[in-house]
């Protein structure tokens, strides 16, 4: 119910308030008319009739002095005269004398109206002319003569008694001036003071009646206005009830009626307010169960929809290794690619309902930025040799990269960006560069991805980052996709405290820069060998992508070499040509000449005839004629460690090997040496033994660490070939128990399909002598061997450990050096293998990513296990899908595709090896 604020009494007149505010008005007017009047009149007194009189007392007085200074000229120049009878002296004497006819003409004026000053001015000029007659004349008629002193003296004494008679007459006229001048000085100043004095008591007048009109009015307006401002108050503090008494002039009246009306919408809008609140109240507790239906259901169907998916994946895999017709294989060809994408959209899917849901949990673990960069580059580079685009990337060297964060969740975003870049890039290349700077003690990295592909226009960028959404409908239609990975990836770079941004233009690619900021992870030695690795080196460095040249002479220059750009093979035979070169990188695929041919012509040249070269490039395949031209071949993107090992490598194929540590009891030179094998695969360990018994050394194998720790503990072995992951006990912990035993120590050569530094430090710290990377070739085995044996190996180990590049499911050189074991132990390790293959599939595609990944039956366990068994067997794509798979720890799209590649390279492997071991 309104209610009335409290009142205080006042005068309530009607009147309105432009009639109030005049009275003070019209007092103030004549206030300031009487000041003025009264100024204007004290002025005119003082000015016309006291100046008058100031003024001409001051003419008096300088009349006046005018006069005596005259007499003192006439009197001094006629006594100089008398004295030395010059006539200059008398020049004086003439002027003063005009002075005074001037001077006493002025006072004639001035004392004309005045009486009194007349007879004085009278006085003064018989005194003056009683000196001029009685001194002045007679002694210009007739001076005494020179030598008469007496006559002389006695003019001065007339002279002086006539004089002073003048100076009393002057001084009393002067005085008299004087004291009319000081008198119309007196009265000036007290008619001043007093038109002041007036003026002051008009003014208090003036203020008081002013006064008194100014309360007045604030008595009729004050009380009523300062109500109406209660009442606002009171209203906005949200008192709808508030209302003011409508009193005062009637401006005021109707303000406080507008104020009571304000009141009253007010009061019905808040009772809308609050029946609107209670509706909306209802509609979100009902959103929220409908969103979180929505999310269990999206969970809960994804989950459902996997589990039979995998199934017919699974057997729809099995299936085409089984003789089929040529449309039964294009049919589950089909079902294959289209259940891959439609696992790929559950994935997504699962991703953003998490999202949705609020589960994105961020985990804050140390990891290598520039690892999870390169390791994504790797991953896609495939694809994009596939599309014939050249995938780069560039991080800045300057800073250290180890930090703390989600590296898993970082990856899923590069990897979606990167994975979009190719997609929408049908020519030119696809730019990954890392850059940050510290602020704080945090690394505020930022990732751009930029891509020379079809762009996206302004009205599509702001349709980017919504679920479901792509640029339009025809990039559906064209490229496929479920319109959520964008959307995903911007919400975990916000989880991360960053975010994305895109700059596009249509037709001219884009450019998506991701901005996060993590902290710097615990300093660790992280040195990898770049620094002066190649000293002193000249390098040729030839690509036709003006970026990678920079990026390729960043890497090389920090590693101490001195590189020689070319852009195509015309410039890099003129540079062979004028210069010498330790090596030569050169690109594969270059306009005019590639890299076969530049290959081939350097050949040909007498200064690079024998230099090394190595062939960097985005593809997977090389003509058979031209593979043993270079040295390694490296795929883009290269990470800078390796580039700079597989340099050193080339460089110095015959650098010597450290002294190997005395093993007691090794057999004599020649004898064959007693061997531990750990190895937990039944492939690779069958192998490995098949390798030794060729070598004629005995050898032992046991499943795990802990087996391997039992038999070194119970006999004796020169060398223990030492696996990295094992059940029961890993490599690395089997290796540090084995050092701490107090026997007679064995050789540990440390085997793994890991290339990482940190797993070749981890070795080496706990123990092992040596680091022999899987797959292990039966030259570099013995090579290994034969520095503890001190038997010179019968064959040549490879310039390079690099695994090549097949162009085929097996290794053509590897099929080669397992038939030399012999066919039977050539049949019966492929059988085992391809055994153990359909085995290790099933059991990958099935595989629960939510397992331990310490436990065996983990995908990353499974995949590490079968990367190394196809390593040996020349599978080496099937190899490089496997560590894919094993860094792929999260569900996503792109851990399908590799699951896809794995079920498609894995159906090759076995039509190969079955061709293998069904040939004559």
């Amino acid at each position: 119910m309104p209610r009335l604020l409290p009142f205080r009494s006042a005068a309530r007149d009607p009147r309105p308030l432009r009639v109030l505010l005049r009275r003070p008005l019209v007092v103030g007017m004549a206030a300031l008319i009487t000041v003025a009047v009264t100024t204007f009149g004290l002025a005119i007194a003082v000015v016309t009739v006291l100046g008058g009189r100031v003024d001409r007392a001051n003419a008096t007085i300088d009349a006046l002095q005018d006069g005596h200074i005259a007499m003192i000229n006439q009197e001094t120049s006629l006594r100089g005269f008398l004295i030395t009878r010059e006539a200059r002296f008398l020049e004086p004497y003439r002027k003063g004398a005009a002075d005074l006819r001037e001077a006493s003409a002025a006072l004639d004026v001035l004392g004309a109206d005045d009486p009194e000053l007349r007879e004085h001015f009278d006085e003064l000029n018989a005194a003056e002319q009683r000196f001029i007659d009685e001194w002045l004349e007679p002694v210009l008629a007739e001076q005494p003569a020179l030598g008469d002193t007496l006559a002389l003296s006695e003019s001065l004494r007339r002279d002086k008694r006539l004089f002073d008679q003048y100076r009393e007459v002057q001084e009393r006229v002067w005085r008299l001036v004087e004291d009319r001048r000081a008198e119309a000085y007196d009265q000036q100043s007290f008619v001043l003071l007093g038109g002041a004095f007036g003026g002051l008591v008009l003014t208090g007048v003036v203020a008081f009646a002013v006064r008194r009109a100014n309360r007045r009015l604030a008595a009729q307006i004050l009380p009523p206005t300062q109500q109406v401002r209660d009442t606002l108050a009171a209203l906005s503090a949200g008192d709808v009830a508030a209302r003011a008494t409508e009193a005062g002039p009637a401006e005021l009246r109707d303000i406080a009626g507008d104020v009571n009306a304000l009141g009253e919408a007010l009061r019905e809008r808040d009772e809308k307010v609050v029946a609107r609140e209670t509706e909306l109240v209802a509609a979100r507790d009902e959103a929220e169960r409908a969103g979180q239906a929505k999310t269990a259901f999206l969970a809960t169907m994804s989950h459902e929809i996997r589990t039979p998916l995998n199934a017919v994946l699974g057997l729809t895999d099995l299936l085409l290794t089984t003789e089929l017709t040529d449309e039964q294989r294009s049919h589950l060809d089909t079902v294959s690619r289209s259940g891959d994408s439609l696992l790929s959209l559950i994935n997504d899917i699962l991703d953003f309902s998490k999202i949705e849901a609020g589960e994105l949990d961020l985990e804050r673990a140390p990891f290598q930025l520039d690892d999870v960069v390169y390791d994504v580059a790797q991953l896609l580079a495939p694809h994009a040799a596939g599309k014939g685009l050249d995938l780069l990337v560039d991080i800045d060297a300057e800073h250290r990269w180890a930090l703390m964060g989600d590296g898993s969740r970082l990856r899923q975003v590069l990897t979606n960006l990167v994975g979009n870049a190719l997609k929408f890039t049908a020519v030119g290349q696809v730019f990954v560069q890392v850059t940050g700077r510290v602020v704080d003690g945090r690394m505020h990295c930022t990732l751009a991805v930029s891509d020379t592909g079809i762009g996206i226009s302004q009205e599509q960028r702001r349709r980017l980052f919504r679920s479901f959404s792509q640029g339009d409908a025809s990039i559906t239609r064209s490229y496929g996709g479920t319109g959520l990975g964008l959307a995903i990836s911007q919400r975990i770079a916000v989880a991360m405290g960053g975010d994305i941004e895109v700059t596009s233009e249509a037709g001219l690619g884009s450019t998506f820069t991701v901005r996060v900021a993590l902290d710097q992870a615990p300093l660790v030695d992280d040195d990898r060998g770049l620094a002066g690795a190649l000293a002193g080196r000249r390098l040729l460095v030839v690509d036709d992508n003006e970026t990678n040249l920079r990026i390729l002479e960043h890497q090389l220059s920090r590693a101490g070499a001195t590189c020689v750009l070319a852009a195509d093979g015309p410039a890099a035979l003129a540079a062979a040509a004028d210069g010498e070169f330790d090596a030569c990188l050169t690109d594969l695929h270059m306009p005019g000449m590639d890299g076969e041919e530049v290959a081939r012509r350097l050949r040909l040249l007498p200064g690079t005839a024998d230099v090394p070269l190595v062939l960097l490039s985005s593809s997977t395949s090389l003509a058979d004629a031209t593979a043993g031209t270079f040295a390694a071949r490296l795929h883009k993107p290269v990470r800078p460690e390796r580039l700079v090992q597989t340099l050193r490598s080339v460089l110095q194929p015959s650098a010597k090997a450290s002294a190997p540590r005395a093993v007691p009891g090794a057999g004599a030179v020649g004898a064959g040496l007693r061997v531990l094998v750990a190895e937990d695969h039944e492939v690779n360990a069958h192998l490995i033994k098949l390798y030794l018994r060729q070598l004629g050394h005995d050898c032992v194998h046991v499943p795990n660490g802990r087996a391997a720790v039992e038999a070194v503990r119970q006999d004796r072995y020169d060398v223990v070939l030492m696996d990295a992951q094992m059940p029961v006990m890993g490599g690395v912990e089997a290796t540090t128990a084995i050092r701490a035993l107090d026997i007679e120590q064995p050789r540990i050569f440390a085997v793994t399909a890991s290339v990482l530094t940190s797993d070749r430090t981890a070795f080496l710290d706990a123990g092992a002598d040596e680091f022999l990377t899987k797959p292990v070739r039966l030259n570099t085995l013995e090579t290994a061997l034969s520095r503890v044996s001190g038997v010179c190996p019968a064959r040549t180990a490879p310039a390079v450990e690099e695994a090549p590049v097949a162009a085929a499911p097996l290794d053509p050189e590897t099929v080669d050096e397992l038939r030399d074991l012999g066919e039977d132990a050539f049949a019966h390790l492929y059988r085992q293998y391809v055994e153990g293959l359909e085995t290790t599939v099933a059991a990958l595609l099935a595989a629960d990513i939510s397992v331990d990944v310490e436990d065996e039956s983990s995908l990353p366990r499974l995949a590490h296990r079968l990367k190394g068994s196809s390593a040996a067997m020349g599978a080496l794509r099937l190899a490089e899908v496997c560590r894919r798979l094993e860094d792929a720890v999260e569900p996503s799209a792109d851990r399908d595709e590799v699951l896809s590649a794995l079920r498609e390279e894995s159906r090759l492997v076995r039509a190969a090896v079955d061709g293998l071991l069904d040939a004559p």
